[in-house]
């Protein structure tokens, strides 16, 4: 299991979790952003990516399980605006 950074995510994704943060007054600086880019041994496609987010200010983190069809910035937005990432 390799693990990349929110730099590695393709370049549609890294401006959407910019805009999910910039919406709610949050810089990108305050989080460390991570995936786990687990492809099955066997071959197979649909993989469960889990993303990580944690904010730095705080260490409060969050694990989005998500396969290529289900978009984490969804939760990851409503955790915001429910407050989870506060202090």
């Amino acid at each position: 299991m390799a693990v990349r950074n929110l730099t590695e995510f393709s370049w549609d994704e890294q401006e959407d979790v910019k805009a999910v943060l910039a919406s709610r007054g949050l810089d990108l600086r305050e989080f460390e952003i991570t995936d786990n880019d687990d492809d099955p041994a066997d071959g197979r496609k649909g993989a469960i990516r889990k993303i990580s987010v944690t904010r730095l200010t705080n260490g409060k983190t969050a694990i989005y399980d998500t396969d290529h069809f289900a978009t984490w910035l969804t939760d990851f937005a409503d955790a915001l605006e429910a407050g989870e990432f506060e202090d």
